[in-house]
């Protein structure tokens, strides 16, 4: 039996058991578990692209010419990797493969490559009156500022 896709019947047709078997039986069937449902369509009835839903793990599945198969529809993402180079002055990356991801980069200065800094280069400070918020300004700004100025950490960015 080769499932036939759609068929449009027309009126006073006579309905065959194979309109029946090619056309109709395209639906999506219910299991109670795996098991009922290899009992249910035999290995000699299966047919590539049929659908089935097994209650017990309320998994919707197809029938791939060899095997049923997980239908994953629409996804979700199931790993996160961060990467930093050696030169980028970030470590700590790490990756997730399920649950929740959580990471923490670590800026590392003394990895970070040397650059000529311009005064329209953005500069991020995080500012200790206002909850260590992050914010940017520039290098020209900066030095603009003049003297009695004490910073920490301040990354040149272009």
């Amino acid at each position: 039996m080769a499932l036939s896709g759609y068929k449009e019947f027309s009126t006073g047709e006579v309905l065959t058991a194979a309109n029946v078997n090619n056309h109709l039986m395209q639906v999506i069937m219910v299991y109670a578990d795996s098991s009922a449902r290899d009992a249910g369509i035999t290995s000699s009835k299966r047919e590539e692209g049929q659908f089935v839903f097994l209650k017990d793990s309320n998994t919707l599945q197809f029938y791939d010419g060899s095997s049923f198969v997980d239908f994953i529809g629409e996804g979700d993402i199931t790993g996160v990797t961060i990467t930093t180079s050696s030169t980028s002055g970030l470590s700590g990356g790490a990756a997730a493969t399920s649950g929740a991801f959580s990471s923490t980069l670590v800026i590392a200065p003394s990895q970070a490559t040397s650059a000529t800094v311009a005064g329209s280069d953005i500069v991020l400070i995080g500012d200790a009156d206002d909850s260590n918020n992050l914010k940017r300004t520039t290098a020209q700004d900066i030095a603009n500022l003049g003297g009695g100025v004490s910073l920490g950490l301040v990354l040149a960015l272009s």
